[in-house]
C-alpha cells in the first residue's frame, strides 16, 4: 500500500479544524509521465521537508489557499522550481522537467591512484547533521571540496566516516546503576542509513558546487559499521577540473529519520528530528573551509558553524589518472 507523506503545519490555523482537507499530490517526469523518487519538498518559511517514496507522492493538509508560504521541489536529475503554496490549489500532478548532464569520456588509461584528504579515522569524534546547538539542522546536501593534482581524473572511491551508534544515557548499565548517574553511556543499536551520494562539478560564479557529474542515481544503504565505504568504478565519474565536490543528501523519510533531544538553562528539552547519517569531521585541520551546505532553498554556502576548529568532513577520495 502507498504511504503518503504528509506535512504538519502545527501552527497553520486550519490545522485544528475539525475536518482538515488532504491535499495529495503526485511528483511525476514530464516526459514519461512516471513517479519521481526520492523528490525533496521542502516548505520554506516553515522549514520543513521530505522526500517522496517511490510512488512520488506526497500530501499538505489544510486550505492551501490561506497559507502564506513557498513550496521548493527538487530531485536529482530534475530542474528544481518553487512556487507559493497557494498556487498548488487546482493541482494533482506536479510535472518535472528533466535537466541534461553532460558527462565526460571516461576512457582513461588509470596507472596511478591518489588518495584525497587523508586523515586518521579513529581520531573521529566529532559530526554533521545532528543539530545546531540548540536549534533543528535544516540542510539537504552537505559537501566536501576536493582539490587534485590535475583535471581528467577519474572519481574511484568514496570513504565517509559517520555517527553508526544511538547512545542512551537512561538505560542501565549492568550492576551499575544507571549511565545517567555515573556518566556512562551505552549504545542501544546500530542504526541503518540510507543516503544519496552527488558528485558535482566546481561553479565558476561561487567556487562552490555546480553541475552534477554522474547522470545516475548512486544510492547508499548501510547498517555495518561507521565507515562506509563507495566503490564508484562502475559509474565512470570523470573529473573536468582540478576541483571536484562529493556531497551527502539525505533521504529525508520516516525510516531514516532519528531525534536528538536538546536541554536548555531550564532543564526542559525538545526534540529535534534528524536524518541519517550523521558526517563524521575530519581531525586533521586544513588551511581553508572546504565544507558546503545546501538550504531548503537549493541554495549551497559555505558550512561555518564549525570553523574554525573543523575545516573538513571525514571523506576521503581516491581518483586515478
Amino acid at each position: 500500500m502507498k504511504k503518503l507523506l504528509t506535512f504538519v503545519f502545527g501552527l497553520i490555523a486550519c490545522a485544528v479544524q475539525a475536518q482538515v482537507k488532504n491535499n495529495t499530490f503526485h511528483v511525476v517526469d514530464k516526459q514519461t509521465n512516471k513517479p519521481v523518487a526520492s523528490a525533496t519538498i521542502a516548505i520554506l518559511r516553515a522549514s520543513l521537508s521530505i522526500t517522496t517514496e517511490k510512488d512520488g507522492i506526497f500530501s499538505i493538509p489544510g486550505d492551501l489557499s490561506i497559507m502564506k508560504d513557498t513550496v521548493v521541489i527538487s530531485a536529482q536529475r530534475y530542474i528544481a522550481f518553487k512556487l507559493p503554496l497557494a498556487n498548488l490549489g487546482n493541482l494533482d500532478t506536479i510535472k518535472m522537467q528533466q535537466q541534461p548532464i553532460i558527462i565526460a569520456d571516461a576512457s582513461l588509461t588509470i596507472s596511478t591512484d591518489t588518495l584525497l584528504n587523508n586523515y586518521n579515522r579513529f581520531d573521529v569524534g566529532n559530526y554533521v547533521g545532528l543539530h545546531m546547538g540548540k536549534g533543528e539542522f535544516n540542510y539537504l546536501q552537505i559537501a566536501q571540496k576536493f582539490d587534485a593534482k590535475r583535471a581528467g581524473t577519474l572519481l574511484k572511491k568514496i570513504d565517509i566516516e559517520r555517527l553508526a551508534f544511538h547512545f542512551d544515557k537512561f538505560k542501565p548499565l549492568p550492576d551499575k546503576g544507571t549511565s545517567i548517574l555515573n556518566g556512562q553511556y551505552e549504545y542501544t543499536e546500530l542504526e541503518h542509513t540510507k543516503f544519496r551520494l552527488r558528485v558535482y562539478d566546481v561553479s565558476p560564479l561561487t567556487g562552490g558546487p555546480g553541475k552534477d557529474l554522474c547522470d545516475k542515481i548512486i544510492e547508499v544503504k548501510s547498517r555495518e559499521d561507521n565507515l562506509l565505504s563507495i566503490n564508484l568504478k562502475s559509474y565512470n565519474i570523470v573529473i573536468p577540473n582540478k576541483t571536484f565536490f562529493v556531497a551527502v543528501e539525505w533521504m529525508r523519510d520516516y525510516m531514516n529519520m532519528g531525534y536528538v533531544h536538546v536541554g536548555n538553562n531550564y532543564g526542559t528539552k525538545k526534540a529535534y528530528p534528524n536524518y541519517r547519517p550523521a558526517v563524521g569531521l575530519s581531525p586533521t585541520k586544513g588551511a581553508a573551509l572546504n565544507i558546503w551546505a545546501l538550504n531548503l532553498n537549493q541554495q549551497w554556502s559555505l558550512y561555518i558553524y564549525h570553523s574554525p576548529d573543523f575545516t573538513d568532513l571525514a571523506m576521503k577520495a581516491t581518483v586515478g589518472y
